[in-house]
Formats: C-alpha cells, sequence, structure tokens
C-alpha cells in the first residue's frame, strides 16, 4: 500500500529481541559503523545509532492512464532520519526508535518522507523490557513487528526498493512481546494491536533454528483473532496523519483486509564468506466480512530471493533481489486486485566511515494486469506491462 501503509519490516533489534539477533540478524547491505556508547549516571550505559539519507529517481511508465498517474518521472526525496535510542543491559531495559520515514516499490510514485505514521507519530517503537535472564524477556509498549525479512531501514537492506512482500506486512504497534532462546531455537510471541489500530485483537510468532552460525530457518505467522471494524485508525501517510486516517473510509477505504488479515512465511538465511543468499515466501488472507464489504475471501502470495556480497574488506557490496508476486480475489493488497507479476534490482554500495552512497536500477514486469485492466499498467495507455525504476541515495550513519 505504498506510504499508505508504511509496514515496517522489522529491524528484529533492541532489548525485547537480542537473543534472536544472535540468530537471525539482517542482512545489512553495508558494513555500518557500531552504535555510539553514552554513560547516562543512572540509566547506565546507552547505545546510540541512526542516520539520514535521501535519493534521486527516475521512473518510467507515468502517463495520464498508469497506475503511477500523471505523475513527475524524475524527482528527489528524503527517504529516512532515525534516531535509535537502547539501554541493552540490566534487568531493566528500553528501546526508543524515533524515524520519520517512508517506502520505496515499484509501480507507486515515490512520496515525502512521513512523520505521522504512527499513534505516536514520528516514534516507530518505544518500548520497556523486563531481562530476568539471557534468554528470556518480555517487553511492553510499541513494538516492533516480527513480520518478513526486510527492514524498515533501508541502509540495512541489501535493497533500496522494497519488495512487494514488504509491502502487505504489519508493522510496528502496542502490544506485550515476549522472546525466549533454548539452545539454537529462539521464539518471539507478540499480542497487540495490528496495524496500530488500537484493537486488540492480533498475535505474532515468529521461530528461529540455527543450524550453525552460517545457516539459519524462520518461520513467522500473523493471526486476527477478533475484528477490526469500520472507523478505527489505520496508518496515515503523507497526505493523512493517522489521526485523520480510518479503515473504512478516506485514506484507507479501498481496502480493509489489511486489519483483518491472517500471515504465515519463512525465510532461510545462508551465509559463505562474504555471501549471504536469502530466500523468503510469504501468504496473506483475509476471510469474508460482508460488514467490511469483504464479500469475497481474497489473498496475497509473494516470493523473492535477496542477495548481498561483500567486496572483502573493501568499502563496496552488491545486492540484488529477485521476486514474484500474486493477488488472488477482489482486494489490492499490491498494486492491482488480481494483478501478478516478477522484477528483479540490481543495488551497489560504497560507505566509507560514516558516509554512503547507493544506487539502483530495476524492472517491474506485469505479468497479470489484474483489474481494472486498462489503467492498471504503465504509460498513456495505462496497458503497459513494463516499469523500469533507478535510485541514487545517498546519507550518513551513526
Amino acid at each position: 500500500m505504498t506510504t499508505k501503509r508504511l509496514i515496517d519490516r522489522k529491524l528484529l533489534a533492541g532489548a525485547s529481541v537480542l537473543a534472536l539477533m544472535a540468530f537471525a540478524s539482517p542482512a545489512f547491505a553495508m558494513n555500518l559503523p557500531s552504535p555510539q556508547k553514552f554513560e547516562a549516571g543512572p540509566l547506565g550505559t546507552l547505545d546510540v545509532s541512526g542516520g539520514f539519507d535521501g535519493f534521486f529517481y527516475g521512473i518510467s511508465g507515468a502517463g495520464t492512464s498508469s497506475i503511477l498517474g500523471n505523475q513527475k518521472s524524475a524527482g528527489a526525496e528524503a527517504r529516512v532520519l532515525e534516531l535509535t535510542v537502547t539501554k541493552s543491559s540490566g534487568p531493566i531495559q528500553f528501546t526508543l526508535d524515533v524515524k520519520p520515514d517512508d517506502s520505496l516499490y515499484f509501480g507507486v510514485q515515490p512520496q515525502a518522507m512521513n512523520a505521522h505514521t504512527f499513534s505516536l507519530g514520528p516514534v516507530y517503537a518505544a518500548y520497556v523490557t523486563w531481562a530476568p535472564t539471557a534468554n528470556f524477556n518480555i517487553s511492553v509498549g510499541q513494538v516492533y513487528s516480527t513480520e518478513g525479512w526486510e527492514s524498515s531501514t533501508d541502509w540495512k537492506n541489501a535493497n533500496l526498493i522494497d519488495s512487494p512482500l514488504y509491502y502487505v506486512e504489519n508493522s510496528s504497534s502496542r502490544g506485550v512481546q515476549a522472546s525466549y532462546t533454548y539452545g539454537k531455537l529462539s521464539a518471539t510471541l507478540t499480542f497487540g494491536d495490528g496495524f496500530d489500530t488500537g484493537v486488540f485483537n492480533t498475535f505474532q510468532e515468529l521461530v528461529t533454528y540455527s543450524f550453525d552460525s552460517n545457516n539459519a530457518l524462520s518461520f513467522y505467522g500473523t493471526q486476527n483473532v477478533g475484528f477490526t471494524g469500520p472507523n478505527t485508525h489505520a496508518y496515515g501517510s503523507t497526505s493523512t496523519a493517522y489521526a485523520n486516517s480510518f479503515t473504512g473510509y478516506g485514506y484507507n477505504a479501498y481496502n480493509p483486509a489489511y486489519e483483518n488479515s491472517d500471515m504465515y512465511g519463512a525465510y532461510y538465511s545462508y551465509t559463505h564468506g562474504n555471501l549471504n543468499v536469502v530466500p523468503e515466501v510469504q501468504y496473506v488472507y483475509s476471510k469474508p466480512n460482508s460488514r467490511l464489504g469483504l464479500n469475497k475471501f481474497t489473498s496475497n502470495f509473494g516470493a523473492e530471493v535477496i542477495t548481498n556480497y561483500q567486496f572483502g574488506k573493501s568499502p563496496w557490496s552488491l545486492g540484488s533481489m529477485v521476486f514474484y508476486y500474486k493477488n488472488i480475489g477482489p482486494q489490492a493488497w499490491y498494486l492491482n486486485a488480481n494483478s501478478s507479476g516478477f522484477g528483479i534490482g540490481v543495488t551497489p554500495s560504497w560507505i566509507k566511515g560514516h558516509f554512503f552512497v547507493r544506487g539502483e536500477v530495476g524492472l517491474l514486469h506485469l505479468t497479470d494486469l489484474g483489474t481494472p485492466a486498462v489503467g492498471g499498467g504503465f504509460g498513456n495507455s495505462g496497458t503497459d506491462r513494463n516499469q523500469v525504476m533507478g535510485v541514487l541515495a545517498a546519507g550518513i550513519v551513526f
């Protein structure tokens, strides 16, 4: 759902999932600097990290009848501004992640950075953790989602352009999250208000088994055990703040399936030397619900392979992504209802100290335009099946 649903994807970091990080940390695209450490008196040692980046872009396929609309085909936008403060020692810990940002997708017009996606405005995550042992902890507050592999912070991803899998995932939300590690097995269970709706009826799970330091298999799932009806809040967008964004009309009206969906997925992380390869599959669906206008079963399937290669000790790395998606039923999970397509992106990255430059060139091909067949594609006719996107980003990290 474009910035309309800045569905975070999940930096599994911070105090609530430290145990999991040992097994399933994200495949960082670059050799990022270590967090800055500060002594904060009675609070102890704090880790502070973050950064900022922006990008220039060029896209094909805009036009009067295009799914992109008659928008400009080139421009510049700010992407992420992040400041994360964590206390990860002692029995009482906390995480604060302030992050105005936006996502970038094929088939979606790039948008300005958004500071009012969530109920807490620009605060992406804010929670307190009780960690009585090294293997067990409980967190309460605005916690990270456990869905999917990709991060919401683009310089921690192998690619600049986010995938269709990331597009349909949940983001951070209010709730309670517990993590436990036993040997090579780790698990996280969350109960909260999925999609930050204010309706507490959603469970999330993540289970990871680490075969060794180079191989880890993860399964994740989300179940909506209640009903999130019309007029509940939904994620805000660049043009509509969270306080004015609702399920059932206005900004979010066309797709109430998200807040009432279930999801299941898995990914495998394989590392060999400087190469990291992550295949992932994901399925999300929503059952019929006449009160929401969901008259038929609707679902989305996605699959991708993400790779990242670090060129020795040089400042260069190369990321890539190949993906496929398919919408089934009357809802536009990603782009058009009943549409399908595949894509590829290649991202070279350079980082020196705290400065980085990255670029990406990618292609989306729609194997089925879906509904509408005219206006669901690209170009002035709205029937072209291909879109090319080029991105050049630069920023600082600390």
